[in-house]
């Protein structure tokens, strides 16, 4: 993956006041799937990420590659799950993350979004992208191995979930491609959000 870097805005936003403990549960579960729908995009994304730690100036957020692992682990549905929240400096940061990645795959997301749309209305054979079809199963399948494979077992999803899961995240991560990306990604990880 080639990224072009630009450090984006430091993003003035707070937890709402509701949530006098912190970073809610389904915000850090939502934020490490997005995380692992773009590992599962690129498997060299771990690596991808922790270069952007640096050249976006985010090393007092996430140190390390270990406290980079920690973070991810705040998810309540991992194996490894360490019982604790996300700062507002470390959420900013892997939202950033998330974002400046979203923009450099947008091109791909379009195509896997209309892949999935074509295949629900049969035209994949019609239209000749039986290749563009793999591609999404092959991220679908990736996806799938590394839920299961990170989350608790047995798996809180089934296989069909999982899947629906997969595939939600694409628009999730389109949503944060855009101009605004990181604010409206923010605003969304708290729409409906359970501490």
């Amino acid at each position: 993956m080639q990224l072009n870097i630009s450090a984006p805005p430091n993003l003035d936003l707070h937890f709402p006041k509701d949530f006098v403990r912190g970073c809610p549960r389904t915000v850090r579960m939502d934020v490490d799937h997005l995380l692992l729908a773009i590992e599962a995009l690129d498997l060299e994304a771990v690596e991808v990420m922790l270069v952007l730690i640096e050249q976006l100036g985010l090393e007092k957020a996430i140190p390390s590659r270990v406290a980079f692992w920690r973070l991810r682990n705040t998810n309540p549905l991992r194996r490894n799950y360490q019982r604790a929240t996300l700062t507002s400096e470390e959420l900013k940061a892997l939202i950033k993350i998330i974002c400046t990645i979203a923009k450099q795959l947008d091109t791909g997301l379009r195509l896997l979004l209309s892949t999935h749309q074509q295949m629900l209305d049969g035209k994949i054979e019609a239209l000749g992208l039986q290749q563009n079809q793999a591609f999404l199963e092959s991220y679908l399948e990736r996806f799938r191995s590394l839920y299961v494979g990170r989350m608790r077992s047995p798996s809180p999803l089934s296989k069909d979930e999982i899947r629906e899961l997969a595939l939600h995240l694409l628009l999730r991560l389109l949503l944060c491609s855009g101009i605004a990306g990181e604010y409206r990604l923010w605003s969304s990880l708290f729409d409906g959000a359970i501490d």
